[in-house]
């Protein structure tokens, strides 16, 4: 495999057009799949809390007498044209910068709530499109990041291609919840930023796609965490799966390959363009970034 990832997760999509003997639209709907990557644990994320700091509010007061002048002095007579100084009141105080607010919003992710999480093109189709299975796409709870909520039906991005593709579930079907956190992936930079609850929790270079297999851009979402028994590997001591695929590699084993974060055996390529479309980073940024939520937004940009 030499130093590109042909990572495969198993996203096991069914199709209905297929199931039904029927021919569908797009060639693609027949054959959305993904390599499966192992068990996936159960994360349990740490509830660490800090006690509040003191803030010491005692201050010091110091009064200082000016000794009295000599009555024998002569006053000091000012002259009636002095004018003292003022400063003019166009005068502003100067301009302090804001940071710019942190990028990481509140998402809703929904939960499956059914064996089988049925999607529909538009919010009032009556036959399915396509059928998540739950758990999926491995062991791990099936989710889908929402993007509109319009009281039974929720329009949701959908882990299948083309890239971006969005559907509706129905709210009956899942389970809601919110959360704050976004991952930023900077193609030109060669960077990966995390931000969760207006903080960033993790940074770090990170290795792209080759030339012939690059990185494709997009807003995609976390929807699958693995941890890996072997860290010493290329993929490091974590998998975490995005809702997006490669543009330009073909099928393999018959299947989709899909875009995943991963750790890193080897640092020293860290800042090049080496893998397969994959993001590689260094273990301690793929250990943090695996304690944040199923669905969290993952963008990528230029």
């Amino acid at each position: 495999m030499g130093c590109r990832d042909r990572i495969l997760i198993t996203a096991l999509l069914l199709p209905i057009g297929p199931l039904l003997g029927c021919a569908t639209e797009e060639p693609w709907a027949e054959r959305v799949g993904m390599v499966s990557l192992g068990p996936v644990p159960t994360v349990t994320i740490p509830v660490v809390t800090l006690p509040p700091p003191t803030i010491s509010t005692t201050s010091t007061t110091t009064t200082t007498t000016l000794p009295v002048p000599p009555t024998t002095a002569a006053p000091v007579t000012v002259p009636p044209t002095t004018t003292p100084s003022t400063v003019p009141s166009t005068t502003t105080e100067p301009e302090v910068e804001v940071a710019d607010p942190t990028p990481d919003v509140s998402f809703t992710v929904a939960t499956a709530t059914v064996g089988l999480l049925e999607t529909f093109r538009t919010a009032d189709a009556d036959e399915p499109w396509w059928e998540l299975p739950n758990p999926g796409p491995f062991s791990g709870s099936r989710v889908v990041l929402v993007l509109r909520d319009l009281g039974e039906m929720l329009e949701v991005a959908l882990p299948v291609r083309p890239n971006e593709t969005t559907g509706f579930v129905r709210r009956s079907d899942v389970s809601l919840s919110t959360h704050r956190a976004r991952v930023l992936v900077d193609l030109a930079d060669h960077r990966v930023t995390a931000w969760e609850d207006g903080v960033i929790v993790a940074e770090g270079a990170v290795a792209l796609g080759a030339d012939g297999t690059p990185t494709p851009l997009g807003e995609f979402y976390m929807n699958e965490f693995q941890e890996q028994a072997d860290p010493d590997t290329m993929f490091g001591s974590w998998i975490i799966g995005l809702s997006g695929f490669s543009e330009t590699l073909p099928l393999i084993n018959g299947m989709d390959p899909t875009i995943a974060l991963h750790g890193t055996n080897d640092p020293s390529v860290l800042g090049t363009d080496v893998s397969e479309g994959c993001i590689r980073m260094h273990d301690d940024v793929i250990e943090r970034l695996a304690l944040l939520p199923a669905g969290t937004p993952v963008e990528i940009r230029p």
